[in-house]
C-alpha cells in the first residue's frame, strides 16, 4: 500500500512496489527478480584424455555471436563413451564466461525406471533458481514459461545430461539467446537440430593410441611401457570406451600381477559372459570389464554393490545406504570408499551416492544373478522402513503441532536421523523427495503394501509446506490403492482427505468434493473424534471456497464444536479463520470478527505466523466490508509482512488482491492495478488459478 502519508513497502523480495513522486501522480518500479547464482557442473573426470577435435568445436561455438551461434549443441555417442566427461571439461574450461551461472541436470534418459521427465527436471531446475516449493507450478508448461522468464536476458550455461528423446529437453530450452545449452544423449534427437537448430557432434571411442595413454595416466606409465602387447589388448577389451577404461586402470593400479596374466583372466571373464549377453544388449561391449572388476572387489563390497542395484531412486544417501546393506554407519561409509576408488560408484556430493546408468543396470543385473531372494527382500524392506522412519522423524521436527493417524511402524534398520529444527526436515525432504516417490511406487510393486500407504501419510507435513502437487497426487494415488487391498478403512480416508487438499489447490473442486464426500463416512464409522472434526473442518473449507456458504457455515460449526469440546485449541483456530470467510460472504461481520479475533489470540500464543497472517488478512477483508479502511490496510499490510517471512506465496497473493479492493473503494486505482499485477504475477508462479476474493 502506498498513501499520500506514508512510503510503504508492500511487495516482497521479487515484485517490489516502490512510490515515487506523490505530488502530480504516483509512479512505480518493479525491478527484475533477484535469483541466485547457481554453480552445478559436476566435478571434472580425472585422467581426461583426447577430446582436442570436441573442445575446440565447444570452443568455436561459444565464440560465435549470439545472433548466429546455434542455440544449443548436442553431444552423441554410446553409453560410457565419455560424453558427459566432455561436457563437464569444457564447461569448467568456460564457466567463468557465464556470470550468472550454470545449470546441470541428469536426465537419466536411459536408465530403466529412474528417468527422469521435463516436470520434475524443472521443479530441480526452479529450485535451483530460487523458486520455494509452494511458489512452484503445477503444469509443466507455465513451469517452462517461469523457468524462461527467470533466465530470461541472462547469460548462464545449462548442460542437459543423458537425454533420451526432445521431448524431454525442450521444455528446459531458454528463449534468451544470452544462454547456451549443452546437451549429452546416446540417440541423435534430430527433431531438435531441425526445429530448434541445434547444432551436433558425434563422440567416438578412443583411438587405440589415446586409450593406451588414458591407461598410462590412470594406471602408470611404466606399467603399461612395460607390457605394451598386453596393455593394447586390454584397451581392446575394454571397446576403448573411457568408463570401461578407467574400471581397467584401477583394478592394474590395485594389483601387482602382470597385464597379461589379467589380461587373460579378463579373456575367460568375457567368454563365460559371451553366452549371457545379445548385441541389442547395452551392457554387452563393457560386461565383462564390469564383471572382471565386480569380482575383484572384496565380499563385503561385492554385496554392497549388488544391494545398491536395488535401490529405486536416483542416487541413496549414507544412512539409508546403510540401510540397505544392515550395516553401522561407519562400516558402510568404508565399503561405499572402496566402491569409489574402483569407479564402480560416485560420490556426487557429500554422503550421497549414485551409479553411472550402465554400473547401476549392471549392479541390478548381479544382485537377480548372484544374491539370494531372502537377501533382496529383506533389503529393500530394510530400505523402504529407513525411509518410513527417517520422514517420519522429520515431520515431527516440520509441523510438531499436527495431530496424525497412528501407524504401527516396523522396527527401524538401524540409525533413524534425528533434525534439530524446521529448516532441517525440509532439507531431508528435499534431499530425498525423488527417492521418497520411487520408495512409494517400489513398496506398491513388491507387495509391501502397507509400507506403500504408510510412506505418503508420513509425507504430509512436506506436502503442505513445499506442495509438490504433481508427487503429491502420484503418491497418495498409489498409497490409497494400497490401502484399499489391505482394507484399511482409516488410511483410505486420511489419504483421501489429503488428496482433497491438493485437488482443491489446484481448483478441482468437484474432484475434492468426490474424495471428501467418500472419506468423511469413513471417518464418521471408523475414525477418532478429532479425525472427524478435521473432515469437517475440510469439507466446510471446500464448500466456502465453492461458493456454497450455507452448507460451509454448517459443517465448520460442528467441527467448531468438536474441537473445542476436545480441547484441541490448534483445530479450533484453524476452523474458525474458514468460518469466517463464510460468514462474510453471508453478512455476518460480527460474527466474523470474533471468530478472527479468537483464532489470532490462539495463533499468537502458540506462534504460527502463517496461520495469524491468514487470520489477519481475513480480518482486513471484513474491516473493508465494514467501511473501516484504515484498520483493514493495517490487518492486511500485517499479513503480507508475515506471509513473506514464511514464503507463504498463495498467502501473499490474496493479500494482494485484497489490498486492490481496499485501493478501489479508496479510489486509488493505480495502486489496485499494480497490487493485481503483482498478485496475478504470483498466481501464474504458482501454477493455481486465481480464486474469487469477494
Amino acid at each position: 500500500m502506498v498513501d499520500e502519508v506514508r512510503n510503504v513497502f508492500s511487495g516482497n523480495a521479487r515484485h517490489v512496489v516502490q512510490a515515487g513522486e506523490i505530488k502530480g501522480g504516483v509512479h512505480f518500479h518493479v525491478p527484475a527478480p533477484e535469483i541466485p547464482v547457481p554453480r552445478q557442473l559436476p566435478a571434472r573426470v580425472a585422467h581426461f584424455t583426447d577430446r582436442e577435435t570436441g573442445l575446440a568445436e565447444l570452443d568455436s561455438w561459444l565464440a560465435e555471436p549470439t545472433s548466429t551461434a546455434a542455440p544449443a549443441w548436442l553431444i552423441v555417442g554410446s553409453g560410457g563413451v565419455g560424453k558427459t566427461s566432455l561436457a563437464a571439461h569444457w564447461a569448467h574450461r568456460v564457466r567463468d564466461r557465464f556470470p550468472d551461472g550454470d545449470l546441470y541436470l541428469d536426465l537419466r534418459g536411459h536408465h530403466s525406471g529412474r528417468r527422469r521427465e521435463a516436470d520434475e527436471a524443472l521443479d530441480e531446475v526452479l529450485r535451483a533458481l530460487g523458486v520455494s516449493g509452494d511458489r512452484c507450478p503445477v503444469d509443466v508448461d507455465a513451469k517452462s514459461s517461469l523457468f524462461r522468464t527467470l533466465i530470461n536476458a541472462r547469460t548462464m550455461l545449462i548442460v542437459l545430461d543423458n537425454a533420451a528423446s526432445a521431448e524431454q529437453v525442450r521444455p528446459l530450452l531458454p528463449g534468451s539467446a544470452s544462454c547456451r545449452v549443452l546437451i549429452t544423449s546416446r540417440n541423435r534427437l534430430p527433431s531438435l537440430t531441425v526445429r530448434e537448430g541445434a547444432a551436433r557432434m558425434s563422440l567416438d571411442v578412443l583411438p587405440p593410441e589415446h586409450s593406451l595413454a588414458l591407461l598410462r595416466k590412470a594406471a602408470g606409465a611404466d606399467r603399461i611401457d612395460a607390457e605394451p602387447d598386453a596393455a593394447a589388448e586390454l584397451a581392446r577389451y575394454c571397446a576403448h570406451l573411457p568408463l570401461a577404461l578407467r574400471i581397467a586402470a584401477e583394478r592394474l593400479a590395485g594389483s601387482r600381477r602382470r597385464i597379461a596374466d589379467l589380461v587373460e583372466e579378463l579373456a575367460d571373464e568375457r567368454e563365460r559372459l559371451n553366452a549371457l549377453t545379445s548385441d541389442e544388449d547395452d551392457l554387452t561391449t563393457v560386461r565383462a570389464v564390469f564383471s572382471w572388476s565386480y569380482r575383484s572387489l572384496p565380499p563385503e563390497a561385492a554385496r554392497l554393490f549388488r544391494l545398491l542395484g536395488l535401490a529405486a531412486g536416483p542416487d541413496i544417501g549414507l544412512g539409508a545406504a546403510a540401510a540397505l546393506a544392515g550395516l553401522p554407519r561407519a562400516t558402510t561409509r568404508r565399503v561405499l570408499d572402496s566402491l569409489t576408488g574402483a569407479h564402480l560408484l560416485e560420490e556426487h556430493r557429500p554422503d550421497r551416492y549414485r551409479f553411472h546408468d550402465l554400473l547401476g543396470l549392471y549392479a541390478a543385473e548381479r544382485a537377480q544373478r548372484d544374491g539370494r531372494s531372502a537377501e533382496r527382500e529383506a533389503a529393500v524392506r530394510r530400505l523402504l522402513s529407513w525411509y518410513l522412519h527417517a520422514v517420519t522423524a522429520a515431520s515431527w521436527a516440520a509441523e510438531p503441532s499436527f495431530t496424525r493417524l497412528p501407524m504401527d511402524l516396523p522396527r527401524a534398520p538401524g540409525a533413524v536421523p534425528e533434525f534439530a529444527d524446521r529448516p532441517t526436515a525440509l532439507h531431508f525432504y528435499d534431499d530425498e523427495r525423488e527417492n521418497l516417490v520411487a520408495a512409494v511406487r517400489q513398496a506398491a510393486d513388491r507387495g509391501e503394501l502397507v509400507l506403500a500407504w504408510q510412506l505418503p501419510v508420513a509425507m504430509f507435513a512436506f506436502m503442505l509446506a513445499r506442495r509438490p502437487l504433481t508427487d503429491w497426487l502420484v503418491t497418495h494415488r498409489t498409497g490409497l490403492g494400497a490401502a484399499r487391498a489391505v482394507g484399511d478403512g482409516l488410511a483410505e480416508a486420511w489419504l483421501l482427505t489429503s488428496t482433497a487438499i491438493a485437488r482443491e489447490t489446484l481448483g478441482d473442486h468437484a474432484a475434492a468434493l468426490a474424495d471428501l464426500e467418500r472419506a468423511v463416512p469413513l471417518w464418521r464409522r471408523l475414525g477418532p473424534p478429532w479425525a472427524q472434526a478435521w473432515a469437517l473442518r475440510d469439507l466446510g473449507k471446500l464448500y466456502c471456497a465453492m461458493g456454497r456458504d450455507a452448507e460451509a457455515d454448517d459443517a465448520l460449526e460442528r467441527a467448531l464444536a468438536m474441537h473445542v469440546e476436545l480441547g484441541d485449541d490448534w483445530g479450533e483456530a484453524t476452523t474458525l479463520s474458514v468460518l469466517a470467510q463464510a460468514e462474510r460472504r453471508l453478512g455476518q461481520y460480527d460474527e466474523a470478527l470474533d471468530h478472527l479475533r479468537r483464532a489470532i489470540e490462539i495463533r499468537r500464543a502458540r506462534g504460527d505466523r502463517r496461520i495469524e497472517a491468514t487470520s489477519l488478512s481475513e480480518m482486513g477483508a471484513v474491516l473493508g466490508d465494514l467501511g473501516r479502511a484504515e484498520e483493514a490496510f493495517a490487518h492486511v499490510e500485517r499479513a503480507l509482512e508475515l506471509h513473506r517471512a514464511v514464503e507463504y506465496a498463495y498467502g501473499e497473493a490474496l493479500d494482494h488482491e485484497r489490498l486492490a479492493e481496499l485501493c478501489e473503494r479508496g479510489g486509488r486505482d493505480e495502486e489496485a492495478r499494480e497490487h493485481r499485477r503483482t498478485a496475478a504475477a504470483l498466481f501464474e508462479e504458482l501454477g493455481i488459478p486465481r480464486p474469487p476474493t469477494g
